[in-house]
C-alpha cells in the first residue's frame, strides 16, 4: 500500500507542476471546469508556491479522486509522462522538444 500511495502523491505533484493547465482542467472536470479553474485561480492568488496543496484542500473527495486518477494515468509515479497517454499537450511538448534538438541521437 505504501508504494501505491507514494506513486499517487508523486504523480499528483508531477502532474500539477508540469501539466496542469486550463486544458487539463477541462479534461478532468468536463463541463464543470470553469468552477474548478476559478478555484485554481484563487489558490494561486498568494503565488504558485503551495497552490497545488491549497487547490486540493478545496476539493470534495470525488473531485480529488478525478484529479488524482488523471495524474496517475499520465505520470504513474514517475517524473516523465507515460508515452501511451498521448494527449494534445503531450504531443505539443514532444514536438517542441524535438524542434529544439533535444531528441538527437548520439553516435
Amino acid at each position: 500500500m505504501y508504494l501505491q500511495a507514494e506513486n499517487a502523491v508523486s504523480s499528483f505533484f508531477f502532474y500539477m507542476w508540469n501539466a496542469w493547465s486550463e486544458e487539463e482542467c477541462k479534461a478532468v472536470y468536463g463541463n464543470m471546469y470553469p468552477h474548478f479553474w476559478e478555484k485554481w485561480c484563487v489558490a494561486t492568488d498568494k503565488g504558485t508556491f503551495g497552490a497545488a496543496e491549497r487547490f486540493y484542500m478545496e476539493l470534495s473527495e470525488d473531485s480529488r479522486r478525478l484529479l488524482v486518477e488523471r495524474a496517475i494515468s499520465i505520470y504513474d509515479g514517475r517524473r516523465f509522462r507515460n508515452r501511451n497517454r498521448n494527449s494534445t499537450s503531450t504531443t505539443r511538448n514532444m514536438s517542441s522538444t524535438a524542434s529544439q534538438g533535444h531528441n538527437r541521437q548520439q553516435p
